[in-house]
């Protein structure tokens, strides 16, 4: 491994200058590292070297290790206590599989949620559960079930599991050490945590480690705890935890953080040995020697590829001023993109393409977006014509341009013109449910009124596609009154009808499955002189009808058989059928996480707006059969919107 000149002067330097220090520490960095990857070794210096925390920072001791809480249901009172009565099986739901942040009245699914759910199905969908949907409902309703406190399933006795995990707790309990993450054997825990890391959110991550019993002996879970220290910059719990760690287990992770530590509290010589360690071993890792250079002053920081970044990169990056490559957005992980959203410096249109990917995937607060797009700066020129440009760019700039149109227009017609091609494009380019959270705050300024009937359709899907029925209730008030006079009100309300009527806004009263046939007469009205597209009309129709028969209307069969003139077979992506008959069975039977965990996967990654109708339907009314009528119509009030209904 070729060593490079600066490296060499640094460390001739660290030896010349301090002789008995430097080689203390090249005697501890080698006992800690010489063993090789992955190896465990027992310090054998004195004076470990622990990174002093950095200059700039209030650095504490090592966070205390939690008190672990297995077997807490076998625990006798203590004497002298008075008498408690203890739920032994409330208190078994404490190991470690089963903690959890959200109880019953926070969004938890229930301490029995698993109850008659075998622990190798639950493994098996977690590791194939989709974590990066645009649908905010699955999102939201995996999030649940990842943080729920619940009584895990007990290990399966064909896989020796339980005795696994005995093992490992009388491990932990008289302090020897266990094996190192890529032998460890995953537990729930993990798995949920993962799941976490996925679906970018870093807070639900942080959240769930700090519950987790023992965490100080399992590797896996501290891979995770620094991974979120250093998406936060959080170098004051993050540094003393790698020092821990170098102590205990020599893996190239822990090495470099150890190493980066160093650097930030201003021990480059130090740093400098270590790193050349990592390269005589081979450790490949150009983007992290590239930015330790740089915090020692070695070289200007200049990445020329990040496509694959790891949380350590985007800590030392910002440590170091450097500016991220472009290549860094090629990355489809949520936590990164909304590193890459939140990072200054960058040119504006990658920051925003990011953001837009992350916010969609709610990994990122949709204010930042909003942030980003107003921050761009653009010519009078191009702010007379956004409309044009909006329609031939089609780019995260021209989004940007749309929205800065829109803040500054002062005209309610000309404001509400710029929304409604704003939105259309959205719909067009697959971003309708991002671009009407972006809107949200715009949408609820309009005042409702007959001069605006015309903005009531655009108004109405975006509110609800952004959560807001009670903003949508008045635009559905304006086109009712509006369509006892006004004919083009009348149509308006024949097209909102039935997704009125999947939101809850229409009583049963008021319903009655003939106004179907009026609603697909709009389907079919021509507007601008475009051809009306039949199949379109049929697809949305089968849509409509298959969610509202999931949500407990009956529809005549007259209705659907109107829908016959289409192909008697239409190309789709189903999911296996044992996926299916797994969902309806753990449905009829009452078991809620399963449930949940079979419909995402039902849905797939693309989510309620591109799933077959069938499907669909049999996730709504499998949600609706464990009591998630709520989740369920949200899910169908996104499909509905995205569709055009």
């Amino acid at each position: 491994m070729t060593v490079s000149p600066n490296r060499i002067r640094r460390l001739a330097a660290a030896v010349a200058g301090r002789t008995g220090a430097a080689m203390i520490a090249l005697i501890t960095v080698m006992a800690i590292a010489g063993t090789g990857h992955g190896q465990t070794t027992r310090p054998i210096s004195p004076q470990p070297l622990a990174p002093p925390a950095p200059k700039s920072l209030a650095p504490t001791t090592a966070p205390k290790p939690q008190t672990g809480s297995e077997g807490a249901g076998q625990s006798e009172p203590r004497t002298g206590l008075l008498p408690v009565k203890i739920d032994v099986e409330a208190l078994r739901a404490t190991d470690r599989d089963s903690v959890g942040t959200l109880g019953d009245e926070q969004g938890g699914f229930g301490l029995d949620m698993w109850a008659g759910t075998r622990r190798a199905l639950v493994e098996k969908l977690l590791l194939t559960v989709p974590a990066q949907s645009s649908s905010r409902m699955m999102r939201n309703l995996l999030r649940r079930l990842l943080l729920s406190v619940a009584k895990a399933p007990p290990p399966d006795a064909a896989d020796g599991s339980a005795e696994k995990a005995a093992g490992a707790a009388t491990a932990a309990k008289i302090g020897q050490q266990q094996e190192p993450e890529r032998k460890q054997k995953k537990g729930l825990i993990h798995l949920r945590v993962e799941r976490l890391s996925a679906m970018g959110d870093i807070a639900a991550v942080d959240q769930l480690l700090k519950v987790a019993p023992s965490r100080e002996n399992d590797q896996i879970l501290l891979r995770s705890e620094a991974d979120v220290l250093f998406y936060g910059n959080d170098y004051a719990r993050v540094c003393p935890l790698v020092a821990s760690q170098i102590r205990q287990v020599s893996t190239a992770y822990w090495r470099k953080a150890f190493i980066f530590c160093q650097a930030l509290a201003g021990e480059h010589d130090r740093s400098a040995l270590g790193v050349t360690l990592l390269q005589e071993q081979g450790v490949e890792d150009p983007v992290f020697y590239n930015l330790i250079d740089a915090l020692a002053g070695l070289d200007k920081p200049k990445i020329e590829s990040m496509s694959n970044p790891r949380p350590l990169h985007f800590a030392m990056a910002r440590a170091a001023k450097a500016k991220l490559p472009g290549d860094v957005i090629t990355s489809n992980h949520p936590a990164v993109l909304s590193a890459v959203a939140r990072t200054p410096g960058l040119h504006p249109e990658l920051r925003i393409d990011a953001a837009e990917r992350a916010e969609a995937m709610g990994a990122l607060q949709t204010r930042i977006l909003r942030d980003l797009y107003t921050s761009v700066t653009f010519t009078q020129e191009v702010l007379e014509n956004p409309l044009t440009t909006a329609e031939t760019e089609r780019s995260p700039l021209s989004r940007a341009l749309l929205y800065r149109k829109a803040l500054v227009e002062s005209i309610p017609t000309a404001k509400a013109g710029v929304v409604s091609r704003a939105l259309a494009l959205a719909r067009d380019g697959g971003r309708f449910q991002s671009m009407a959270r972006v809107y949200i705050g715009l949408l609820r300024e309009f005042k409702p009124s007959r001069d605006l009937v015309w903005f009531a359709a655009d108004a109405v899907r975006a509110l609800l596609a952004a959560g807001d029925l009670e903003a949508a209730g008045p635009w559905l008030d304006i086109v009712r009154t509006s369509a006892v006079f006004d004919d083009k009100a009348s149509k308006l309300r024949d097209e909102l009808f039935p997704l009125a009527r999947i939101v809850g806004a229409i009583s049963d009263d008021d319903w009655a499955p003939g106004v179907l046939t009026a609603w697909q007469e709009t389907q079919r009205r021509i507007e601008d002189g475009k051809a009306v597209n039949e199949d379109q009309v049929l697809a949305r129709s089968a849509l409509l009808y298959n969610i509202l028969e999931a949500l407990g209307d009956e529809l005549p069969d007259r209705q659907w058989e109107s829908l016959l003139a289409g192909p008697p077979q239409r190309t789709t992506v189903m999911p296996r059928p044992v996926i299916w008959r797994s969902l309806k069975n753990a449905a009829a039977l009452g078991r809620i996480g399963e449930t949940v965990l079979l419909s995402l996967v039902a849905l797939g990654q693309a989510g309620p707006t591109q799933a077959d109708p069938t499907v669909l339907r049999t996730v709504i009314e499998s949600l609706r059969a464990v009591g998630l009528d709520v989740e369920a119509r949200a899910l169908a009030v996104e499909a509905a919107v995205a569709a055009g209904i």
